[in-house]
């Protein structure tokens, strides 16, 4: 029974980065899609409603202020960022649920070098959110750090 519980987490842990590369995918694309229109217009545009409501509003006023100075070369490269890292989300975690061992370590480094450029975020932002992301992305890394072991010495006999 234990073996199963640990491979029902490990399934789901894959599947939930191949639905979260997927999702960055899609948000690459919009991204993508409205490369030279003034990102303050597309945050207007969504936050439309809270400025009937509160024209000053406070979110909307630092998002505006640190958005002013935007270049679309910055817009190129978030697309391209979430573009390249949700198809390597999917095709790493796609190789992990079919348990193969070379996609293993690959995953154990790009996770773990992002685990750690999250955490230089976090020290410098101080987000929940971004805690709470790091905290799962450590909980996937041991879940598949544990199914590397138990596949492993499979593989060496």
């Amino acid at each position: 029974m234990k073996d199963s519980v640990r491979e029902g987490f490990f399934a789901t842990a894959m599947w939930w980065r191949i639905g979260y590369g997927v999702l960055r995918i899609i948000l690459g694309l919009a991204v993508l899609k409205v490369v030279g229109t003034p990102v303050t217009d597309i945050v207007t545009s969504l936050m439309g409603h809270e400025l009937i409501e509160d024209p000053n509003d406070l979110l909307y006023t630092l998002v505006h202020d640190f958005l002013v100075n935007h270049s679309p070369y910055i817009t190129y490269f978030m697309s391209f960022y979430l573009l390249f890292w949700g198809a390597i989300d999917i095709g790493l975690s796609y190789n992990l649920l079919k348990h193969r061992l070379w996609a293993f370590p690959i995953s154990f480094l790009l996770i773990g070098l992002f685990v750690m450029y999250e955490a230089v975020r976090f020290s410098h932002t101080h987000s929940l959110v971004l805690l709470w992301i790091i905290i799962v992305d450590i909980g996937i890394l041991w879940i598949m750090w544990r199914e590397y072991q138990k596949l492993k010495p499979a593989s060496s006999s």
